[in-house]
């Protein structure tokens, strides 16, 4: 018996040391966070960690962590992560998104430092998380719903906040900023700091207004236990209609589209470390139908977007029933030490007519002017309120990063630089 014991003693030890051992593994923080380039004007350049350097930014290309962003004279670039949170930067601007953390507790960790220029922050608190903006040695904190801007020449730090407030530390404290005040913070000087009961006006105040116009707007019947995230949601409202297809449910569409048009047909393939190549989509709607759920193609309604997939992040996007003579592009080769990104199709969207103007928003298409094909049936009057059923939330999604097709008539084959069927609709205006 003592032998029998002793060797159960020793089996439960090695257990014991083995989950001891694999425990800081299963709890570490996750650094696969990855958040979308919503928004781009003018010059804007991006550098993916890959050793190359900056390059031509494209919209939707996903931001990990370590990847940096600059803009030109004329540059704006907009940065939005899962929950509807935003970081633009205006022109002549740079900054770099230093942590995009999972906690084990399924809590977001994000940490953006500002290296010059005007950055504007529109921080949503909701779903938890932290938020760390830098800017030389002095860092702030985010611990509610808060507007700001900042603006950074390496000596000097300007915050002005439009809406909330802010505690930034000074001297060992904290000062708090409130709503139309702004806090010049001297980084060489800490005496010289001033609060000042007012906000001055700069030529991206009125951009960023307009952005967050337009996805407190189009994002207004955002619901959080339907679509667990928030990011490219104002899009699909702005771009496209939700609707019901007997047999197949709830799916989304863009406007102006017809049953030949390819949602492949315009992208890139981008390369990151530790990824692999991504697909881009060249659509200013193209985030989220791409990277959860799948696309579907419904006969006489042509390709569709059907929500889901919440638990896993595709890095190829997921087709389901493709038509037989449909090919898909494929990633580039990866041997080599060079792995640009590689355009297929033309990504471009072409803005709509100003004339077509609804509550002061430039509109697309609307559903009834959608291309009508021959011998197809027409598709009934689209249902806005999505009606869904999404697949169960997890907190830590996994990345698939290899093509899924449930078709066997859907074959890969090289890629190729497809013609671009873009639909007659524009993204959201500047005025």
């Amino acid at each position: 018996m003592s032998t029998v014991r002793t060797l159960r003693t020793k089996m439960l030890a090695g257990v014991l040391l083995l989950l001891f051992a694999v425990t800081p593994v299963l709890f570490a923080d996750s650094h696969v966070r990855i958040v979308r380039l919503s928004d781009i004007e003018g010059n804007v350049q991006i550098d993916r960690s890959t050793g190359q350097g900056f390059e031509k930014a494209i919209m939707n290309m996903p931001i990990t962590e370590g990847v940096r962003l600059q803009t030109g004279p004329s540059g704006r670039a907009e940065v939005e992560f899962e929950n509807g949170s935003v970081v633009r930067l205006a022109d002549n601007s740079s900054a770099q998104f230093t942590g995009l953390l999972l906690r084990s507790d399924g809590q977001r960790v994000s940490e953006v430092r500002v290296d010059q220029g005007t950055v504007y922050v529109d921080y949503k608190h909701k779903g938890g998380g932290e938020f760390r903006l830098d800017a030389a040695n002095e860092s702030i904190m985010l611990t509610g719903d808060v507007h700001f801007r900042l603006q950074f020449d390496g000596n000097t730090a300007k915050i002005a906040v439009f809406k909330g407030d802010l505690e930034i530390p000074e001297n060992g404290q904290m000062a708090k900023v409130k709503k139309d005040e702004t806090f010049n913070l001297q980084l060489n000087d800490s005496s010289q700091d001033v609060l000042a009961k007012s906000v001055s006006s700069l030529p991206g105040d009125q951009w960023d207004s307009e952005r967050t116009d337009y996805n407190t707007q189009y994002a207004a019947n955002y619901n959080r236990s339907q679509y667990p995230y928030e990011y490219g949601y104002s899009d699909l409202n702005y771009y496209g209609t939700f609707f019901n297809a007997p047999g197949y449910g709830t799916l989304w569409q863009p406007f102006g589209v017809s049953a030949l048009w390819d949602p492949f047909g315009a992208g890139a393939w981008s390369y990151y470390p530790s990824y692999g190549y991504m697909w881009v989509s060249g659509y200013p709607w193209g985030w989220t139908p791409y990277r959860y759920g799948n696309w579907l193609y419904v006969p006489a309604y042509g390709w569709a977007w059907q929500p889901g997939g919440w638990n896993s992040w595709n890095a190829y996007p997921v087709v389901v029933n493709a038509p037989p003579t449909w090919r898909r592009p494929v990633p580039p080769s990866t041997t080599g030490a060079v792995r640009p990104t590689v355009l297929v199709g033309n990504p471009v969207w072409n803005r709509p007519p100003r004339g077509m103007i609804s509550a002061g928003v430039v509109r697309p298409s609307t559903p009834s002017a959608r291309i009508r094909i021959a011998g197809v049936a027409p598709r009934p009057s689209p249902n806005r309120t999505p009606t869904a059923q999404p697949e169960p939330r997890t907190t830590t999604p996994t990345l698939r990063s290899t093509p899924r097709e449930s078709t066997t008539h859907s074959v890969p084959v090289p890629l190729h630089a497809g013609t671009a069927n873009s639909p007659a609709a524009g993204r959201p205006p500047h005025k």
